[in-house]
């Protein structure tokens, strides 16, 4: 059996670390060859190489919602591309995502879409205070802008879409990680709480209530007809859960299922897609994970972490950039305050002025 995977990131990466288990032969696709999942494909084709490595794959999935449609569309004439087209390309521009889920009954925050930067600066003083969000290329919080009703804010770029966001003063944030089979079968991890810092994920750790998380999931895939793992963001205000945005693929708020569950969302990913027997997974432990962004994974700071008891270290091998995630410690705890207290002490070893950089 061989998975193609569209993209080479850190995603690509442990979703074929996860796969050999199975005996799974992976292809990627892409423009790097050093990249994560280049180095540990069985092999790798140059994006315009795209129909040789669909006809080569026996199925395709996509590691990342930003990339070639053509390769796209042409896996899914096949009928081999999961999840489908459709719900990666709501993932291309923010307008089309929001719309989708306010039009499918989907909780989400109060928003009007925009033609333009000045068009969107002006609807935002409907509020008093907003978020503004380009609706293409927006995520771990870039082309994003807060604003209070009558406050200056100067957008460079000004032809382009957006999404303005009435500000929702959430208690805290959370995700569930989702998986929707071929028979349509639907299960999840247990959900987690999200810490994030300018807009990108810190830390997060499991478990967490569900406030009706996995309901809405369930809305979700079967609206989409969705196969494979989801990862969906969440505001939680009074025990209410309204959807933030999804991921169509394996998400970062996942990554603790490498070592606190009895299957992790990368092997549950590659499960579903192949229509393997899968059942609900377990959470044996708490779990979480602290990200290492923008700093280098050296020598020293390994030692510092593992000096941490059941800690487990994932290097992206990337090199180091602002704001790049280059990797993260895994960390399980007996309780949720043994484990708050090892996610505090690997924040301290890694972010030593207690910020993303």
């Amino acid at each position: 059996m061989r998975v193609g995977i569209i993209g080479t990131g850190q995603l690509g990466w442990m979703m074929i670390i996860e796969g050999r288990k199975l005996g799974i032969e992976f292809n990627v696709l892409g423009s790097d060859r050093k990249a994560p999942a280049s180095k540990v494909a069985s092999y790798f084709y140059e994006d315009l190489d795209y129909r040789k490595f669909v006809d080569d794959s026996d199925v395709v999935t996509a590691e990342f919602e930003h990339v070639d449609p053509a390769a796209l569309e042409y896996a899914q004439d096949k009928g081999k591309l999961f999840p489908n087209k459709e719900s990666l390309d709501l993932k291309l521009e923010r307008h089309l995502e929001k719309i989708y889920l306010k039009e499918h009954g989907i909780p989400v925050t109060n928003f009007h879409v925009a033609n333009s930067a000045e068009e969107a600066i002006r609807i935002s003083d409907e509020f008093d205070e907003s978020i503004l969000k380009t609706s293409k290329g927006g995520y771990d919080g870039k082309g994003q802008y807060r604003k209070k009703r009558g406050e200056k804010l100067k957008i460079d770029n000004n032809d382009q879409v957006f999404v303005v966001e009435e500000f929702f003063n959430y208690d805290f944030e959370a995700s569930i990680i989702a998986c929707r089979t071929k028979k349509g079968q639907i299960i999840a991890h247990r959900p987690s709480y999200n810490f994030n810092q300018d807009g990108i994920l810190m830390y997060n750790y499991a478990p967490c209530d569900d406030f009706g998380m996995f309901e809405i999931a369930k809305k979700l895939m079967n609206s989409l007809n969705y196969t494979g793992v989801m990862g969906i963001e969440f505001f939680i205000r009074d025990g209410k859960a309204t959807v933030n945005e999804y991921a169509p693929r394996v998400h970062n708020s996942g990554h603790h299922t490498l070592s606190g569950s009895s299957i992790s969302q990368f092997e549950m990913h590659l499960r579903s897609i192949l229509d393997l027997p899968l059942d609900t997974p377990r959470l044996f432990t708490h779990s979480g994970i602290v990200n290492i962004i923008g700093r280098g994974i050296d020598a020293g700071i390994i030692e510092q972490l593992l000096s941490i008891s059941e800690s487990k270290i994932y290097d992206y091998g990337k090199e180091p950039r602002p704001r790049r995630k280059l990797g993260h410690i895994n960390l399980t705890a007996e309780s949720p305050d043994e484990l708050l207290q090892k996610i505090s002490t690997a924040k301290k070893i890694i972010y030593p002025d207690s910020r993303i950089h």
